[in-house]
């Protein structure tokens, strides 16, 4: 068993439509070694693990607010057609989604006496927000033709359509401290600081969009008439849409910021005599903790990055077929030849993004039934919003309850959640000794 601790936790975990927790299910449990210092730094001092290394574990999430995840399509559930359906939908109205990959590197833990922790991180990340995009008229932009018995189709959008795209890598170190204990009482806390390299950051807008989406049937085409709004294309970092990609651009690093967590965790523990690192001490255990607070600086992409005023006026109308085979990088490029439609607008001169990361808050309520058997609850508010600075990634609030069985060598752990998002979604998340993999929907997705 000492064995497997120093390898800790060689892991693999794949959640599909559930935005409110990265690693859900496992992510509630004693046993998560180094992991915990990302659910909440604290999570490291007065470990089950005296020493602990990550050397891989994967989380994934997608979904959005009008698409659902069915087991059926667990084969083709991340091929092109798939991800733009959940993450834009295909019918009328506003809909919202969230791509998010979290791939934890080598990372390790240790504990110095019984008081300090300490650890070091490795991480890279990327998310996808899409915000109040009309699914039809995605749907049109990005699929082949057919028929629409609902054309003409009148869009009237008091919200702004963001699609904002971010990739970052995190190098972290984390330090762990009992802060009391007396008696009945312990509480611990913790905090990270974190190197933040930016690899790409795009973003496109459209405000207060009003048009008519309607069908030429001799073109076999799609076209806009009567519209207005704004809309804009931004850039910092790599290229990774067009010709121009290089993979070496990505681990240039040439966009820094820092950034931060903070947790503490207090623990009531009625019987004094249990001592042992290996055995749970407590009837129950509160978490709080803030995750996610700095920002990356990017130098934007003015050559790629532009902000439009539409007009579209009476009998003109707008082909979308003219952005068909259009690279988002070339976006800018193409509207600057179709000054009929859309007009530079103020906002060009802008020559820096400051990129917020996905700020959230955090808190659980863990209780020991009996034995191996616990209940934890757990809350997710996002503070961080996109209304305003598109180019920003959030999550999603969200509540999650999870009963869970659990010792050294394995663990099962059900989580039930309910966010903002994708609404209510169930798993299973199953702990061999450091093996752990599982799903944050796939009960809802056999219903």
């Amino acid at each position: 068993m000492k064995k497997l601790q120093w390898l800790g936790c060689l892991s693999l975990l794949i959640s599909v439509s559930t935005m409110a927790q990265d690693f859900p299910g496992y992510r509630a449990g004693n046993y998560t070694g180094v992991n915990g210092v990302f659910f909440n730094p604290s999570n490291i001092v007065d470990s089950r693990y005296k020493f602990d290394i990550n050397l891989f574990s994967l989380n994934t999430s997608l979904g959005n607010s009008s698409a659902s995840f069915k087991l059926e399509d667990l084969g083709n559930s991340f091929d092109t057609d798939s991800i733009k359906t959940q993450l834009f939908g295909d019918k009328a109205g506003p809909a919202s989604g969230l791509l998010s990959v979290n791939l934890v590197g080598p990372s390790f833990m240790f504990n110095v006496g019984k008081k300090m922790s300490f650890a070091l991180t490795t991480r890279a990340r990327t998310i996808v927000n899409i915000k109040n995009i009309d699914g039809k008229l995605a749907n049109k932009l990005m699929d082949d033709f057919s028929e629409d018995a609902d054309l003409p189709y009148s869009i009237s959008s008091n919200e702004n359509m963001i699609v904002s795209a971010n990739g970052w890598a995190e190098f972290g170190a984390s330090m762990g401290r009992v802060l009391m204990n007396k008696g009945k009482h312990f509480l611990k806390g913790g905090i990270t600081l974190k190197y933040l390299a930016g690899a790409a950051n795009s973003h496109l807008y459209i405000n207060k969009l009003n048009a008519t989406l309607n069908e030429d049937a001799v073109a076999d085409d799609y076209y806009l008439t009567n519209g207005s709004g704004t809309l804009g294309v931004g850039f910092g970092g790599a290229k990774i849409f067009g010709d121009d990609f290089q993979a070496d651009d990505l681990l240039a690093f040439k966009s820094t910021g820092f950034g931060g967590d903070i947790g503490f965790v207090y623990e009531y523990r009625p019987d004094e005599s249990i001592q042992s690192r290996e055995a749970n001490k407590y009837r129950f255990r509160v978490g709080a903790a803030l995750l996610d607070v700095g920002t990356i600086k990017y130098v934007k992409d003015m050559s790629r990055s532009g902000a439009y005023t539409i007009d579209i006026d009476g009998a003109d109308k707008f082909y979308l077929s003219e952005m068909d085979d259009v690279e988002l990088d070339d976006y800018k490029s193409k509207l600057d030849d179709l000054p009929d439609y859309f007009t530079p607008a103020a906002g060009n001169g802008e020559s820096n993004l400051k990129v917020s990361l996905p700020t959230t808050l955090q808190v659980d309520v863990d209780y020991h039934i009996y034995r191996g058997f616990y209940l934890n609850a757990a809350g997710q508010f996002s503070l961080s919003k996109l209304e305003k600075k598109p180019y920003n990634s959030q999550y999603y609030n969200g509540f999650t309850a999870t009963p869970r069985f659990e010792g050294r060598a394995f663990g099962l752990y059900v989580p039930i959640n309910y966010n903002d998002l994708t609404k209510l979604n169930a798993g299973v998340s199953l702990r061999m000794g450091p093996l752990f993999v599982g799903s944050g929907s796939i009960l809802t997705a056999l219903m």
